[in-house]
């Protein structure tokens, strides 16, 4: 059976970062579901979004997993779009402000943990975008 994700991840290889966007009332969501949390309405479809968005709040921690460095910036990114989602943020902590301007992007890199089977794709972080 093919995951029901595997659009996303497969167009993250192509720099594309897609969400769902529902069909009977037009609202945009992330993660991905086969149901608007909206309206409930089976009727989605995957929609490229530009992938930039604002810093609604982040964090760092001092003490993570075995695999993830020392000190990890993670944020909440609030997309154009309007879907929240979490991310980690490829900036110091101390260079960050909420309301900045950031962007999603595709990275790939060679984690120390097993991702199942989308360790075949990239993944995706946030940097901030020059004003």
């Amino acid at each position: 059976m093919e995951p029901y994700t595997k659009p996303f991840w497969e167009s993250l290889e192509d720099g594309t970062f897609m969400i769902h966007t529902c069909e009977n009332c037009s609202e945009h969501f992330f993660p991905p579901t086969p149901i608007c949390p909206h309206c409930h309405s089976t009727d989605v479809d995957w929609t490229a979004a530009t992938g930039h968005g604002t810093l609604f709040s982040f964090t760092r921690t001092h003490a993570t997993a075995a695999g993830f460095p020392d000190e990890l910036v993670v944020g909440v990114v609030e997309l154009e779009e309007g879907p929240q989602l979490l991310a980690p943020i490829d900036e110091p902590y101390a260079a960050l402000e909420i309301g900045d301007p950031v962007a999603l992007e595709a990275v790939t890199y060679e984690p120390d943990y097993d991702r199942g089977w989308p360790s075949e794709y990239p993944f995706f972080a946030a940097s901030r975008l020059e004003e």
